[in-house]
């Protein structure tokens, strides 16, 4: 699985760039001209210092039911055909449109590649282009179980090409809501999203026996987004990114806590010196 990931740059610039969509007018909040103002999680924590950074950007902890930046095709089929995207904030964890309350989303953060055709609430999904989005990253929690199960688990990140910016494949949707504090700032509209996983490689399997699937390249991200794409394709290009392009490493056990007042800040990352 994939619970928690990091977007720790703050360069909306390098990101744009990147996954080749406009990240102003996404980043904005309810468009008032002040620019982008911390997402509710980090405002009800008190977390000054991510609060300076762009929403779903400048991030060391991302967890379950928090703001994520979601890349997916125009709306429109002729230009999502030409590579047009656009960017938008979306919930992690997909609320599908028969859920009746947003507990669904907690069960729903990961979708299993091997299920997305079988699934109630992925199968209608995943072979809908506007269904399918990128989920961007630059590294993404495990946690290996101690030997002694009375000790805690320990965390490990994952990064791709030395740290570089990469997508998950992630399935999103849409549903209709009325409390504005849970949909965020899009007018009557709750916008969900979840990572696909798939099986792990040699990289990721001593810690855990599943990975987020990773789209190999702009080539796979923008395959990923085509209108043109079948299901069964979408389905066969989710999985495991080779081995050779990441690492992995102990970070810091201060991510076990979870909830109200989760840590967040760069110390996270590596796990602290003994001694």
């Amino acid at each position: 699985m994939c619970g928690r990931f990091t977007v720790t740059t703050k360069d909306t610039k390098k990101i744009a760039d990147r996954f080749q969509v406009e990240l102003e007018k996404a980043l904005q909040r309810g468009g008032d001209g002040e620019g982008p103002t911390a997402s509710k999680e980090q405002a009800k924590d008190g977390k000054a210092k991510a609060a300076k950074s762009p929403p779903g950007m400048g991030r060391f902890n991302v967890a379950p039911s928090q703001e994520i930046l979601v890349v997916r095709s125009s709306p429109d089929p002729e230009e999502a055909s030409a590579g047009e995207r656009e960017a938008r904030l979306m919930r992690w964890g997909l609320v599908p449109r028969w859920a009746k309350d947003l507990k669904v989303g907690y069960k729903m953060i990961n979708a299993k590649a091997e299920n997305l055709d079988s699934s109630r609430a992925y199968a209608p999904l995943v072979g809908k282009y506007r269904h399918r989005c990128l989920i961007l990253a630059d590294g993404f929690y495990e946690w290996m179980r101690a030997e002694d199960p009375k000790q805690p688990r320990q965390p490990w990140r994952f990064t791709v090409d030395g740290g570089e910016p990469f997508a998950f494949a992630g399935i999103c949707t849409r549903k209709e809501w009325e409390d504005a504090e849970d949909r965020g700032f899009d007018d009557g509209w709750l916008y969900s999203a979840t990572i696909v996983t798939t099986t792990p490689n040699d990289v990721v399997a001593p810690v855990h026996n599943r990975m987020p699937a990773i789209l190999a390249d702009a080539e796979a991200e923008a395959a990923w987004l085509r209108p043109d794409l079948s299901a069964e394709d979408a389905i066969a290009m989710c999985g495991p990114l080779d081995g050779a392009r990441m690492e992995g490493a102990p970070a810091n056990p201060k991510l076990n806590k979870v909830g109200k007042g989760s840590e967040e800040g760069p110390e996270l990352l590596v796990a602290p010196q003994s001694g």
